[in-house]
């Protein structure tokens, strides 16, 4: 009789831990956040007069006669008597320019959310966005209608698609890649043309099997079509590349600035990154790689990359047994709560004396939201306590905006809105003559109202635009002279007939 073979009974390996959902109270949070920085994102859009700069020009193109030239000044020209059939102020005619920035800032969170998620985890992509809300500028540049955020857009889609199509062998995203750099290069294409630089030395750094020469082909192609054809951007966004003063520092100081709130997770992303750098760890040095070339383009890609730090490191804060940072987080949170306090003892009392009463209790409701949940953070990153130092962190900042755009601007509002003050003033509309320094002054707000009251820019105009001291009390004879405000500082405009 055969004996029968003895099978081994299998034995089964252990299949790998699931992720760990999401608790019901972190959704919560995401989503409040979220509704707090689209509330931000949209309020008082139709009342903002036109910022100087960026936006100045760009609606004042988009009146102009040669609109066409330019695509967003087009879309613009286009959405414009859209805005007139809602009210007569002269403001709204401006709402939905201003709505297609935010729609910009909006699809460029989703599309980051969805792909860095598969980049880098759902958790740091979910963090990082949030530091990007919380970010005292970056969010700014979705309420004004300039072709930044669309820059914003077409970058940012460009750096994650080409990194699924290099390193998750993701060929369609090939496709979208060239979407994306032509949205970047409408908007900014000597920008974008720079950019594409990161193309090659990312693909030449990864030494993956894919054709690197696809990539770089179209998006150096597609930038230098762009550009050919409709020319660079110039004085119609906030970051340009190529004009005569680089402003890469003005980035660098603005952009840092403005994440104050998560100023201990920014200080210790940045220690990170130099350290993980040092041994070729490879998310630091495809995020070290991108911060150089987006901060060297001046692209606002740059500032989310800061928040990709921060955020990365929230995470690693709480997961990690040793980690290694925590005094650099614990000492720069310090010293942000303590500045925070002097800076909003400095600001209540400049408010108290520019907007007394009302205006002040404002600023205080303002200054206390950002302190209170500073307080909270630095808290909840001494006593080990996740819910404490990541909402305390992200809120300071998104509550701080939120309380700014509703309590605090209309106040502002009230001063900005010099240049309808000056065309009240009943001078028969002709030509305008700008001094030299306009261009980077607080004159270029007045560009857009201007226009539409009809009046001409020349080099030789029958009236003159100046800007002087506040405590200049020169007379003027024959035109109009009011106070006013360009953003803080107050100023004295005038319109007067040239000699």
């Amino acid at each position: 009789m055969s004996k029968k073979k003895r099978r081994k009974p299998k034995v089964s390996q252990p299949s790998a831990p699931a992720p760990a959902q999401p608790s019901s109270r972190w959704r919560f949070f995401v989503w409040m956040c979220s509704f707090f920085f689209v509330a931000a994102l949209l309020v008082q859009l139709d009342v903002i007069t036109a910022w100087p700069g960026g936006e100045g020009f760009a609606l004042a193109r988009s009146l102009d006669s040669e609109w066409g030239d330019y695509l967003p000044a087009a879309i613009n020209h286009a959405l414009m008597p859209l805005g007139d059939s809602l009210t007569d102020d002269p403001d709204s005619r401006f709402l939905f320019p201003r709505l297609l920035s935010a729609f910009w800032l909006i699809l460029a969170a989703f599309f980051t959310y969805r792909w860095t998620a598969r980049l880098f985890g759902t958790q740091v992509s979910q963090l990082a966005l949030l530091c990007s809300g919380a970010s005292l500028f970056l969010p700014f540049f979705g309420k004004v209608a300039t072709a930044d955020s669309l820059a914003l857009l077409g970058h940012s889609g460009m750096l994650w698609s080409l990194l699924l199509y290099a390193l998750d062998k993701d060929q369609k995203k090939i496709y979208a890649f060239g979407v994306f750099v032509l949205l970047g290069a409408i908007a900014s294409p000597v920008s974008t043309l720079l950019l594409s630089m990161m193309v090659i030395v990312l693909a030449v750094f990864q030494r993956t099997d894919y054709s690197w020469t696809t990539p770089a082909a179209i998006a150096v192609g597609i930038s230098s079509l762009v550009l050919l054809i409709q020319g660079p951007q110039g004085a119609n966004t906030y970051w340009y590349y190529g004009q005569e003063d680089s402003r890469v520092l003005d980035l660098l100081y603005y952009g840092l600035l403005g994440m104050l709130p998560l100023a201990g997770w920014v200080v210790a992303g940045f220690r990170d990154l130099l350290f993980k750098a040092q041994k070729f760890e490879q998310f630091s040095m495809i995020v070290g790689m991108a911060m150089v070339v987006t901060l060297l383009a001046q692209s606002l890609l740059f500032m989310y990359l800061v928040a990709l730090l921060a955020g990365k490191q929230m995470q690693l804060y709480f997961s990690e047994s040793n980690y290694p940072w925590k005094d650099y987080v614990r000492a720069a949170a310090v010293v942000q709560l303590v500045g925070a306090f002097i800076a909003a003892f400095l600001l209540l009392t400049g408010g108290a004396i520019s907007f007394p009463g009302e205006g002040f209790r404002a600023a205080l409701g303002m200054a206390a939201a950002y302190w209170i949940f500073s307080l909270l953070a630095v808290l909840g990153i001494f006593g080990d306590r996740r819910d404490f130092a990541i909402g305390g962190s992200v809120l300071s900042g998104m509550l701080t905006i939120m309380f700014f755009w509703v309590q605090v601007y209309p106040y502002l509002e009230v001063d900005r809105s010099w240049p309808e003050d000056l065309l009240a003033s009943g001078i028969e509309p002709t030509t305008l003559q700008l001094p030299d320094e306009a261009v980077e002054s607080e004159l270029s707000t007045a560009l857009p109202y201007f226009r539409l009251a009809g009046w001409q820019v020349a080099a030789e105009g029958d009236y003159r635009l100046d800007v002087t001291a506040k405590t200049d009390s020169t007379e003027v004879g024959g035109g109009a002279q009011v106070i006013g405000r360009s953003i803080l500082r107050p100023y004295r405009f005038t319109l007067s007939p040239s000699q």
